[in-house]
C-alpha cells in the first residue's frame, strides 16, 4: 500500500477563449430569441437554449477548486502541528 503525504498538481488545460466573442452579446441574442420564442414571433422549430447552461459549469467548478484549498490548508496544518509535536518530544 502508498502513502501518498503530496499529490502533484494536474496539468492546467488549455483554455481558448475566441479573440471577437462578446458574452454579454451571446446572452442578449440568447434571451431575445426566448423572448420571441414565448410572444410566439419565431419558428416553433428552433430549439430553445438555456440560460442556465453555463452557471452549473461555474459553480460546480468554484465548489471544486474551494474544497482542493480546503483539504491542503488542513494537510498543511496536520503537518506542522506533527513537527511541533516531534520538535517538542525531541527537546524534551
Amino acid at each position: 500500500m502508498r502513502v501518498v503525504f503530496f499529490k502533484t498538481p494536474k496539468p492546467r488545460q488549455f483554455k481558448y477563449t475566441p479573440i471577437f466573442y462578446n458574452p454579454e452579446k451571446e446572452a442578449l441574442k440568447e434571451r431575445e430569441q426566448q423572448l420571441k420564442q414565448e410572444l410566439g414571433l419565431s419558428d416553433a422549430e428552433t430549439p430553445r437554449v438555456s440560460l442556465i447552461k453555463g452557471q452549473f459549469r461555474r459553480h460546480y467548478e468554484g465548489k471544486v477548486k474551494g474544497r482542493a484549498k480546503t483539504k491542503s490548508n488542513f494537510r498543511l496544518i496536520l503537518i506542522f502541528i506533527a513537527l511541533c509535536l516531534l520538535a517538542y518530544y525531541m527537546l524534551n
